[in-house]
């Protein structure tokens, strides 16, 4: 009898064990995770506000370069909004090329503000990178460049300039749901519907403008491009998508180059080559207001 209840008392330890190792996995991981994430973004919210609170007189485009500048290093890292659920996904220690614009943008957007926080830089980016400012599902986000200029011009944060110093060019969008095997989301036919009508939205938006590689050589061109302007890449013709990489220009000893996060640097770095010598298809730019 006695044999029996302390075996049954260490089967019932064994199942405690097992139970709570199961409940921190399930439960406590994802949380856990998602306080380490929040206390590093406010730690470096923390850091570069400090850096750049008193610029906050700066023209735009001057605040997000210096604000550009207190990211330099952070590691190119891409795909960490492809996660589902869609919600909103900050991330102030790892970055691709567009969300290292928009963290700049939002910032400098935060920084002006009459209550600068990190909470009003998460509303910031939303705004930024939601159709309407809304998360609703993978189809809510702006996953095309042109849209996102549309949006941001809309909202009063953006003008593009770029039929100034340009031509007219065709560009036509039907990358994504042509490459449908390349998005997990788009395998469910709503989300695929929603970002097929997006493609044929931006089809109407015509006419599209491109300044080429050739007219960014010329000295009364480039010299129109200043600091802080958001410089977006344009993509090989004829492939269904519109920008290939996005940056923000920065004059270093007289030339225009631009700070970006690198694909083969792995980190955000002040390009070494010229904006002209880059831009193989030629650019769009867009200046804040």
């Amino acid at each position: 009898m006695k044999k029996e209840l302390l075996l049954r008392i260490a089967l019932l330890a064994i199942l405690s064990v097992a139970a709570g190792f199961i409940f921190s996995k399930v439960f406590a991981s994802p949380i856990s995770e998602k306080v380490v994430l929040e206390e590093k973004n406010r730690a470096i919210f923390d850091r570069v506000y400090s850096a750049v609170k008193d610029k906050a007189d700066l023209p735009m485009p001057e605040l997000v370069v210096t604000i550009a500048q207190q990211f330099l290093g952070t590691p190119y890292v891409a795909g960490t909004l492809e996660e589902t659920p869609e919600q909103l996904r900050v991330f102030l220690d790892k970055t691709d090329c567009i969300l290292f614009v928009e963290m700049c943008s939002c910032f400098a957007l935060t920084v002006k503000s009459d209550k600068p926080s990190y909470e009003l830089l998460c509303d910031n980016i939303r705004n930024m990178r939601y159709r309407g400012g809304k998360v609703e599902d993978y189809a809510s986000r702006i996953h095309y460049t042109s849209e996102w200029i549309l949006q941001n011009t809309a909202n009063g944060v953006l003008r593009e300039y770029t039929q100034e110093l340009g031509e007219q060019y065709e560009q036509q969008f039907f990358f994504m749901t042509a490459h449908r095997d390349r998005y997990k989301q788009l395998a469910d036919s709503t989300q695929f519907v929603k970002i097929q009508a997006v493609e044929q939205y931006l089809n109407k938006q015509t006419p599209y403008y491109y300044i080429s590689q050739e007219r960014l050589r010329k000295p009364e061109i480039i010299s129109q491009i200043h600091s802080g302007d958001i410089v977006c890449f344009v993509s090989k013709p004829g492939n269904g998508i519109d920008i290939a990489h996005v940056a923000i220009a920065y004059e270093v000893d007289g030339e225009m180059h631009f700070i970006h996060a690198s694909y083969g640097a792995k980190q955000v770095i002040i390009e070494p080559k010229t904006l002209a010598d880059y831009a193989t298809n030629g650019i769009r730019v867009c200046r804040f207001k």
